[in-house]
């Protein structure tokens, strides 16, 4: 969840914050995970090459190969770990019509990768949130793969049941520039799961209700159609190679059917156990690409291409299903609503790039240059899958070696 090889899916490798939700008397409690260069990054910027990497709290800034790092200070977290909670506590602010929420830190934990414990519900949260040792064994290690989880508590307004969460962490250039964020609001009996991405620097609402909680999810599947490079490069294929709405419907209906079977199976881990699998997925991504690629520029495909479409959605919805399961336990509650919304987000996502993209070439149609920029548009697209071949097979192959 915390890092991984280089990939298009964008949530392989960005920060991650969850929160979970409790109501206890007149107080909510706040359960908080958060990668620790969300915690500590703000304001830290990347240095100049051969400059000093400059400093960040809880943290050991080294240059190795010419790169900046931030290692975390182990020292520094161990005899203060509760000045982390207050940055957490400092670094977020909950609203009840309108007013602020006094909040008091409870507990705070830090836990590098390797010994990190489940955070899936309320009780798990609460675990995590004690206070641990810093395990013997791990001596040096990045910013990146530690958590620092906190428990807080706010006094709610009486009455009070909608509020708003809004932060001004941000990790700076310890960090990737994306956050993942999943927020569970457990206070109406059940829990109601809200996928947000950015640094919450804008309010987000949490209100009960599964229905927020599932629009939430419609906006994570359309965001990770708009960021996901690949998927991007295969409608653009895909869309066109089309000659007519017609076609474009057939291909984008196989793609979905393809895609809607494997995000459902993949996320439920109905998959290989293999760890070659993973690498395997994304590499077969780029290449659909190219077959995609292909056969717009050849004209090859016709009708038969809607099985061609499904198999490659298949591909495809593995890697949705991966995006999923970074922010979301498939045991967790009211998987079915979250894994619905992701869903229709991706078809809404899917349907405004097919459509923007056939609207666009239709236009050019009527000034005489759709075809030279067509060609254009598939051939950068097969150049940057040929790309990520390159970079994506070695993966594989050492992955089925290892």
């Amino acid at each position: 969840m915390l890092a991984g090889a280089a990939s298009a899916h964008p949530f392989l490798t960005r920060n991650l914050r969850v929160v979970h939700f409790a109501a206890e008397g007149d107080q909510l409690l706040a359960f908080y995970r958060l990668t620790l260069p969300l915690v500590v990054g703000a304001g830290v910027v990347p240095p100049a090459v051969d400059a000093p990497v400059p400093p960040a709290p809880y943290t050991r800034p080294a240059r190795e190969s010419g790169a900046a790092f931030w290692y975390a200070d182990i020292a520094a977290i161990t005899a203060d770990p509760q000045g982390l909670g207050a940055r957490i506590l400092a670094g977020h602010t909950l609203r009840a019509d309108g007013v602020p929420l006094a909040g008091r830190l409870l507990s705070v934990a830090v836990h590098p990768k390797g010994y990190v414990p489940p955070f899936d519900d309320v009780a798990e949260a609460r675990a995590a949130t004690r206070p641990a040792p810093w395990p013997a064994a791990v001596t040096s290690i990045d910013s990146g793969y530690v958590l620092v989880d906190a428990a807080i508590a706010y006094t709610m307004p009486p009455g009070a049941r909608r509020f708003t969460l809004s932060s001004t962490l941000a990790p700076g250039a310890l960090g990737e520039a994306g956050t993942v964020n999943l927020l569970v609001d457990h206070r109406g009996g059940g829990a109601v799961f809200y996928r947000v991405g950015g640094l919450l620097s804008e309010p987000v609402v949490i209100a009960p209700g599964m229905l927020e909680g599932f629009l939430s999810f419609i906006g994570g599947g359309v965001e990770h159609i708009l960021e996901g490079a690949d998927h991007l490069a295969f409608l653009i294929c895909l869309v066109l190679g089309a000659g007519g709405l017609g076609a474009l419907a057939s291909r984008i209906t196989g793609f979905t059917i393809g895609h809607s079977v494997t995000l459902a199976a993949g996320f439920f881990g109905v998959t290989p156990a293999g760890a070659w699998f993973a690498p395997s997925v994304e590499a077969a991504i780029a290449l659909s690409i190219l077959l995609a690629g292909l056969a717009t520029l050849t004209g090859r495909g016709g009708r038969g291409l809607f099985l061609v479409t499904l198999g490659l959605g298949l591909i495809h919805g593995f890697g949705f299903s991966s995006a999923l399961r970074d922010v979301l336990a498939a045991d967790g509650p009211n998987v079915v609503p979250a894994l619905a919304g992701f869903n229709v987000g991706v078809e809404i996502g899917q349907l405004a790039v097919g459509l923007s993209v056939y609207a666009a070439f239709r236009w050019l149609r009527q000034t005489g240059t759709a075809r030279p920029a067509r060609v254009l548009a598939v051939s950068a697209c097969m150049a940057v899958a040929v790309f990520w071949l390159v970079q994506r097979v070695p993966v594989v192959w050492a992955a089925a070696l290892g």
